[in-house]
């Protein structure tokens, strides 16, 4: 009986010990009288067993949960250019000049200093509208201008539109050649005047 009871307490213990995931080591013996002892000494005549220690495994700490990353495209701002510029100017054509005929080009040329950094944008403006092409273009080709007077403006914006410096303005003028027929020079500028009519003679006495 005290065998089973022995191997009953050795199989629960070890049930323990694999249900809990710290263990103990203790003694266990059988006195004379049948009865079953346990220490945590060892002690002559015991046998070494190892039980759980009745105590669960602190509980494994929920893991904090992390943030969702977020999407780089959404957190990243565009760039913002902190470059002051000293001088923005339209260098070609020079101030007033005229262009003649109707089918004359005009390049314009553009510079500033310090030069267009990445990020701005550079807008030429005819006669207060604004020329579409290249953002970052520092020279326009403009045919086909109308006969007149013609107002030219550059700017220097940022990525988001604001603007960082005007230009003062160019005035070019557009005429056309006009064909007239060469005058007269020297002595000729005039005909010669016809000769005075002669004197008609009077009837006489037939002398």
């Amino acid at each position: 009986m005290c065998t089973r009871l022995l191997a009953l307490s050795c199989l629960l213990l070890t049930v323990a010990a694999s249900a809990y995931g710290t263990t103990t080591q203790m003694w266990v013996w059988v006195d004379a009288k049948g009865v079953t002892h346990y220490s945590d000494r060892p002690v002559p005549g015991a046998k070494l067993i190892s039980i759980a220690t009745m105590e669960p495994e602190a509980a494994a700490k929920p893991a904090t949960p992390r943030p969702p990353p977020t999407s780089s495209t959404t957190t990243a701002r565009a760039p913002q250019s902190t470059v002051q510029y000293q001088l923005l100017e339209i260098f070609q054509p020079a101030e007033n000049e005229t262009f003649f005929n109707a089918d004359a080009v005009v390049t314009v040329r553009i510079r500033s200093e310090p030069e267009l950094v990445s990020g701005d944008l550079m807008r030429l403006y005819l006669d207060g509208n604004l020329v579409e092409g290249d953002p970052t273009a520092l020279e326009y080709t403009l045919p086909g201008l109308e006969r007149g007077a013609h107002s030219l403006r550059a700017q220097i914006v940022d990525a988001q539109g604001k603007a960082k410096m005007l230009s003062e303005p160019r005035m070019i003028h557009m005429r056309q050649t006009t064909v007239s027929e060469p005058r007269a020079v020297g002595p000729n500028l005039r005909p010669p005047p016809p000769p005075p009519p002669r004197p008609t003679p009077k009837p006489g006495n037939g002398k």
